[in-house]
Order: C-alpha cells, then sequence, then structure tokens
C-alpha cells in the first residue's frame, strides 16, 4: 500500500497488478513509430496479433457498477473481459465481442478515413433503473446498450460454450441476441456524453457545434379509453422501444411534461465540444442544466427546458482571476464535470485542503497550488527515458519551489483557513464535520442566475430563476481548475462573494526526451472520472499519466477547493519498468467485486494502447474510532 509523508492522510491506494503487453500476447508484433507519419502503426500477421485502439480518442474503456464486465472499445467493436479477483487480470482475448451497428448515415469519420465506425469514447451511467453502456462513433453513430443485456449475452455464450465442451466438439453455433437500447446519427463525429439518471437524458455533442438531448418520456400520453400504466410500465416501454416518434422540440426548449420522447438541438458554440455535463445530483432531478466546454476553452450553461444560454470564455476569466494561461493550443477545452458540494471532504488545515503551502492571486480571487506537485510522494518530474538534458528537450513549464520563502510568505495565509500545530492524532476528519457533509445544501452561490439570450431575459425570469447547484472543474491542455458558477460567470446582479478558483498547472507535465518528443503531441487532459462517495476525480492524459484528486472544503467556511494526492504510474513502478511505453487509450473506475450496494474499495484500471494494463485499488480510512473504512458520506 502506497503511502505518503506530507502531513496529512492521502487517499490510499495499492497496486493490483501490473499486466504487460508481452505477458498478454508473447509474439506481440513490434510496434513501430513514424516520426513523419501522423499516425502510429501497427502490423498485424494472424489472430493471436491484436489491432491496436484507435488513437487521438476520449477514454475507450469503462468499468459497470454493478456487474463485473470490463469494456474496451477497439475500432468498430466493443470488447468485454471479466477481470479476475482480486488482481483485476484479463485475459489475451475479451470473453466477447460486440461489433456496434452501424446507421450508414456518415460514410465517412472526422480522425481515420479507414475506419470511420471506430468508437471515439466509451461511458457507463445509469438512466432511470437502468446502466448504461453509450458509445459515440467517429461517423456519428451513437450507440447504448444496457449493461443487463451484455452480460445476459455473455451468460448464453459462456453456456454455449459449456456445452460444446460437453459434447466433446470444438464449437457450437452462437446467435448473438443482443440489441442495441438505442441508436441514432447525429450527422457528424460524435464525441461528448452525458446521461442524466433520474431525468431520464441523454446529450451528445458532435463536430456539428451542436449538442442534442435526447428526453425520452416520463408520462403516457393518455385518453379516456385507456388503461393507465404504471411507472415500471412506462420504464419498460421505453426500454423495449425508445426513440419511437421523436417530437422535436421548439426554441423554448423540452416540454416538461414528458408524454413523448423528445429531442432538443442546443446551439451556441462556435467550435468542437469534446465534453459536456448533467449537475446529475439532488438538487438538480429534473436535469435543469447542461454544461458545455468547447475546444477553445469556452464553457456554456444551459436551461435546457428553458431555451436559454449562457456562455464565457474560460481563458480570459483565468487570466481575470490571475491563473497563468499561456498562448493556444495550450488553452485549448477538454474536458468538464459538474461537481456536487456534498462530495468535497471537510477539513481543518491548510495543507490538508490544499496539499501545500497555497498561493493566492489576485486578491483571493484564485487559489494556485502547483507546488503541491512537487511533494507528491512517489512521483517523478521525468519521463522514465530521460537520462538529463539533451537537444531537443520539451521544457517543463514548474516553477521552483522555494521551500523558505514559502514558509516565510504569510500573506499568502488565507483568511479563515488556520494553519495550526495539530497533532499527528488530529489531522484526521473530525466525525462532526464528516456529519456536517450530510447536510442538504451549502449556500455555495449567488441567489440567481441571470441568462445571457436577450430574447428569453426579464426581470420576472430572473428573478424566479434558482441558483447553479453545483461546482464546476474545467481541464485545459494542462491545467485542471476547480471555478464557482459566479466566478466563471460574472453577472452585476451575483453575490461579490464568489469562492475562489482553485487551479494546479501543468499537472501531469514531466521532462521528456527528444527521443519520446511524440508523447508531447497527446498533451491534453481529456480523460476524467469521479467517485462522489470517496470524494475524489480521476484526470488523465494520453501521454500515459494519471492524477488523483481529493476535493476539500473548510471545515467553518465551506470554501472549496481540491488537492493532488497521487499521481500514477508511480515512480517506483517507472524504475521497475512497469510503465508502458506507449499512450494511454482509457481509464476506468468501478466497485471491487463483491462490494455490494454501498462499495467501499474501487479499482482503477489503466489501459494503454500495446493492451498493457495497470490496475490499482483505492480506498479512504475513516478517522480513528470507526473502524478500517467507512463510506465518506
Amino acid at each position: 500500500m502506497a503511502t505518503g509523508q506530507r502531513g496529512f492522510r492521502e487517499l490510499d491506494i495499492s497496486i493490483s497488478s501490473v499486466l504487460s503487453a508481452h505477458e498478454r500476447f508473447p509474439a506481440y508484433v513490434v510496434i513501430f513509430f513514424w516520426n513523419i507519419l501522423p499516425m502510429l502503426i501497427m502490423e498485424t500477421r494472424s489472430d493471436d496479433h491484436p489491432v491496436a485502439p484507435e488513437k487521438w480518442r476520449n477514454t475507450l474503456t469503462a468499468l459497470s457498477q454493478y456487474h463485473n464486465l470490463y469494456f474496451i472499445a477497439i475500432g468498430p467493436d466493443l470488447h468485454i473481459y471479466k477481470p479476475q479477483y482480486p488482481s483485476q487480470r484479463l485475459l489475451s482475448r475479451p470473453d466477447h465481442v460486440v461489433p456496434l451497428p452501424f446507421t450508414g448515415q456518415q460514410p465517412y469519420g472526422a480522425i481515420n478515413p479507414y475506419n470511420p465506425h471506430a468508437a471515439n469514447h466509451v461511458k457507463v451511467g445509469d438512466l432511470g433503473n437502468e446502466e448504461l453502456l453509450v458509445c459515440t462513433c467517429d461517423d456519428g453513430d451513437v450507440i447504448a446498450f444496457t449493461t443487463r443485456s451484455l452480460l445476459h449475452e455473455l451468460e448464453i455464450l459462456e453456456a454455449t460454450q459449456l456445452e460444446a465442451k460437453q459434447r466433446g466438439v470444438e464449437s457450437l453455433e452462437f446467435i448473438s441476441t443482443v440489441r442495441p437500447f438505442f441508436h441514432c446519427n447525429v450527422r457528424e463525429s460524435a464525441w461528448g456524453i452525458a446521461i442524466h439518471k433520474e431525468a431520464r437524458l441523454i446529450a451528445i455533442s458532435a463536430n456539428t457545434h451542436i449538442i442534442t438531448v435526447f428526453a425520452f418520456a416520463l408520462r403516457q400520453e393518455s385518453s379516456p379509453d385507456s388503461p393507465q400504466k404504471s411507472s415500471q410500465d412506462i420504464e419498460d416501454d421505453m426500454l423495449n422501444s425508445p426513440g419511437q416518434g421523436w417530437q422535436v422540440a421548439g426554441p423554448s426548449g423540452l416540454n416538461p411534461d414528458r408524454k413523448r420522447d423528445q429531442i432538443t438541438l442546443l446551439r451556441g458554440h462556435s467550435c468542437n465540444i469534446p465534453s459536456i455535463s448533467f449537475c446529475n445530483t439532488e438538487d438538480d432531478p429534473t436535469g435543469r442544466y447542461l454544461i458545455s466546454m468547447d475546444i477553445k476553452g469556452s464553457v456554456g450553461v444551459w436551461r435546457i427546458f428553458e431555451g436559454t444560454f449562457q456562455y464565457n470564455t474560460s481563458q480570459q476569466v483565468a487570466e481575470e482571476h490571475g491563473i497563468p494561461v499561456l498562448q493556444n493550443p495550450i488553452w485549448h477545452g477538454w474536458n468538464l464535470l459538474c461537481l456536487n458540494p456534498r462530495s468535497f471532504l471537510p477539513l481543518k488545515r491548510e495543507v490538508e485542503i490544499f496539499g501545500c503551502k497555497v498561493s493566492v492571486n489576485r486578491g483571493d480571487r484564485s487559489w494556485d497550488i502547483t507546488h503541491s506537485q512537487q511533494e507528491v510522494t512517489d512521483s517523478s518530474m521525468s519521463h522514465p527515458s530521460y537520462n538529463g538534458p539533451a537537444p531537443g528537450l520539451i521544457p517543463l513549464h514548474l516553477p521552483v519551489l522555494d521551500r523558505t520563502t514559502a514558509e516565510d510568505d504569510e500573506g499568502n495565509e488565507e483568511e479563515g483557513l488556520d494553519e495550526d500545530d495539530d497533532s499527528e492524532d488530529e489531522m484526521d476528519m473530525d466525525i462532526e464535520l464528516l456529519r456536517e457533509n450530510l447536510r442538504p445544501s451549502l449556500d455555495l452561490n449567488p441567489p440567481h442566475f441571470h441568462s445571457a439570450n436577450p430574447a428569453s431575459s426579464s426581470a420576472d425570469h430572473t428573478a424566479t430563476t434558482p441558483p447553479l447547484p453545483l461546482l464546476l472543474l474545467t481541464c485545459s491542455t494542462t491545467t485542471p481548475t476547480l471555478w464557482s458558477p459566479n466566478s466563471l460567470f460574472p453577472n452585476r446582479l451575483l453575490s461579490p462573494h464568489a469562492i475562489p478558483a482553485t487551479h494546479l498547472t501543468h499537472m501531469l507535465d514531466q521532462r521528456i526526451p527528444a527521443s519520446h518528443h511524440w508523447l508531447h503531441q497527446h498533451n491534453r487532459l481529456n480523460m476524467s472520472l469521479q467517485i462522489p462517495t470517496l470524494g475524489i476525480v480521476i484526470l488523465a492524459s494520453p501521454m500515459g499519466r494519471v492524477a488523483l484528486l481529493t476535493l476539500t472544503r473548510h471545515g467553518r467556511s465551506n470554501r472549496c477547493a481540491f488537492r493532488l494526492d497521487w499521481l500514477l504510474p508511480f515512480r517506483s513502478q517507472e524504475e521497475r519498468g512497469e510503465r508502458p511505453d506507449d499512450t494511454l487509450v482509457g481509464i476506468a473506475v468501478g466497485p471491487v467485486q463483491g462490494s455490494g450496494p454501498e462499495p467501499r474499495r474501487w479499482r482503477l484500471m489503466l489501459t494503454y494502447r500495446d493492451y498493457s494494463v495497470l490496475s490499482y485499488e483505492i480506498w479512504r480510512r475513516a478517522p480513528k474510532g470507526l473502524g478500517d473504512e467507512v463510506l465518506v458520506f
């Protein structure tokens, strides 16, 4: 188990297994790097040699939260595995391969013209009482399966294989019966995926610069002679025939009555939209808000039942808050998460909240925790292949931490965030603060939210619009930033008491030798996951590194921030040669097998393009006296 010595207790983590490409495929064909081509090419000479996952995508892997199923999209196919317990190791061959059905509406893709139906993004999420696996493809297709149907398909296949073995024959005919729950095309390459559990909404962003929201009917259209259906009957109808007779919503937004399946198109961005997110919490059970981030770093807030849209440029706001902003393409927008304020851990001391001595910018408008990267336990500032300065070295844009100055700089001490001399026994979270985390609401937002659409703004409308019940985490190419809505969307009607923006510049950067300059082309924070019950966010880059962030707040003031706990793979793993010399294609997180309905331990799997898999187990210990493990809230 990895443990740190930073004056506070980090998230607990241990290595479950390291599965190399050579171990999975002993006769693996060498991967050739062609510096003059934008593409990494792998030859395949027999069925024993796997086809490489596509490049330049969002995360292509996922874990079911209810079943022991691991998914990875390889081109136009979905590969399904059953990880072994407790190592989470995968077999060389998948347990099942499901071809992704295609509409054929768009014969071309935006990235690889020879494989237009390849998946761009894979995501697992709940829609009502069903868990869905949603894939977006380069040709604009969107395919969703229920994980229950995929599990049933796999069980039938296993039964067929067992029968063949009992009969003494090599194989028996197997006819696939799995059908997608939902299948459509959004005209151009599809990327962002957002799923709202309670509101039964699926949103998809595409290179058309449009977000398509699919709202499944929640009530039946009744007539005097028609029998009334139960809510379970309505949900069964939705699963058996979704999207039959879609009703296109007008400019005023979705009809909240929800008696028919509806579609609404959200127009407002002027470029590609890689990331979208619902406020998927109990504060927004009807799915009023959808947040989006385009490739230029602009963030939009949509009220999908009102047809209103507010838009702001995070790069401009960052400059106003004193956050270092480099010229494009460094400040591209790649990722966005809506965070539940209740998932932030209540803590006492500055080092627990930020992970380092914080720097305050622009009169308490932002908190800079970039120095914490250099203090993470068992992490390296250099790529494993780096052997010192050499011609062609890609620079590392990190500040030099002057520990003496940091300790003496009393002007950086945040008012209300006390730096006391708690003993080692007092470093644990206070039990009363843990109980405070169960409160139904936090006063984090101004009383009103103002629409930027003049046609839909009015004094009466603004006065009755509730505040945004969330916090936002945005990711540029290298920098995650935590915002409150009233920081990211300043307005003269909003409260001046906004939570300062917390940022960590160049979070995953390492010194990279010239021999690996191709890694720099993959520098983007485009993979993200969160575990609200542990109070953590997981961010990753195709360059091959992953950050584990703990969401924190000061127990008395409720001012929220985050801290950097771990960087993966560990330096010790890199020194042992366990870090794959290839790009990362996906991160996946899910409960450890057998955890039950309230999991306490979670598995994290990092999958690289050469089919190597690094697996970890993560959990959080409770304060002393509450046992070794409890849920955070």
